[in-house]
C-alpha cells in the first residue's frame, strides 16, 4: 500500500507527541486517557493510539486512517474515540485538528451540572466562541459520536458531561491552545464563584467579541 508522503513529514509527529506532552505536564490527561489527531489530506488523518500514555508518544506510536477509521499505516490500534474526530473532519473541511482531553476543572464542572459560559470572559469569547455542551453518553461508542455532531458542526469548543472535553483548530497547536483556554476559564469561574456572584458579558459585547475574529 503506498504510503501517503505526509506520514513522513517529521513536524507533524513532533508536534503530536509535543502536544502529548504538553496536555500530561498540564494536568489535562493522566496515565492512557486522551486522544487527538491532524488532518494529513482531504481524507487521511493521523492520531494517536488507544491504551498508550499521551505524554510519551513516539513517531512509530502514531496511526494513519482514512476517515472511516481503516488504519492505512502504523502498528497501533486507533483511539476508540476516533469516531467523534471523524465527524468532526466530515462537518468541518476547514478544520485541521481536533484534541480531546480531561482537564480537571471543566469535569469537575459538567459533574456538578454547572455550565461553564465563555460569555463571562472576553478572552474565552474570542478564542473559544461558546462553549457547547453534551450530555453524557457512553464513551467511545457511535451514539457519542452522533450525539455530538451538532456540537462539532458549530463550536470549536465542548464539553462532553462526566467525560471531558473536545476543541478543534486550525491545527495541532490551535486546538491545544483551546483546550488550555477552555480549562482556565472553567478555574477562574470556580475562584470566582467562591468569591461571589458571577455576571455574564451583556448580549451586545458578546456579539462585539464574536465579530472581532470573523
Amino acid at each position: 500500500m503506498a504510503v501517503l508522503k505526509s506520514q513522513r513529514d517529521p513536524d507533524l509527529s513532533d508536534t503530536m507527541i509535543e502536544v502529548g506532552r504538553r496536555l500530561w505536564d498540564r494536568g489535562f490527561i493522566a496515565g492512557t486517557c486522551g486522544n487527538f489527531s491532524a488532518r494529513l489530506d482531504d481524507t487521511h488523518i493521523l492520531s494517536t493510539p488507544a491504551g498508550l500514555a499521551k505524554g510519551r508518544l513516539t513517531p512509530d506510536d502514531l496511526v494513519v486512517t482514512d476517515l472511516e477509521g481503516n488504519v492505512i499505516s502504523g502498528r497501533r490500534r486507533p483511539s476508540s474515540e476516533l469516531r467523534i474526530h471523524m465527524a468532526a473532519y466530515r462537518l468541518r473541511p476547514e478544520i485541521g485538528a481536533v484534541v480531546h482531553a480531561h482537564p480537571k476543572t471543566v469535569v469537575a464542572h459538567s459533574l456538578a451540572s454547572i455550565t461553564l459560559m465563555s460569555t463571562v470572559l472576553p478572552e474565552a469569547v474570542v478564542v473559544l466562541g461558546t462553549i457547547a455542551s453534551v450530555p453524557y453518553e457512553t464513551p467511545g461508542t457511535s451514539a457519542l459520536a452522533f450525539k455530538m455532531e451538532g456540537a462539532l458542526a458549530n463550536h470549536d469548543a465542548i464539553v462532553m458531561e462526566r467525560h471531558g472535553a473536545i476543541t478543534l483548530g486550525r491545527d495541532l497547536f490551535d486546538a491545544y491552545d483551546r483546550m488550555e483556554t477552555l480549562e482556565h476559564a472553567a478555574q477562574t469561574l470556580y475562584l470566582s464563584h467562591t468569591l461571589g456572584r458571577v455576571e455574564a458579558l451583556p448580549d451586545d459585547e458578546i456579539e462585539r467579541l464574536l465579530n472581532m475574529v470573523k
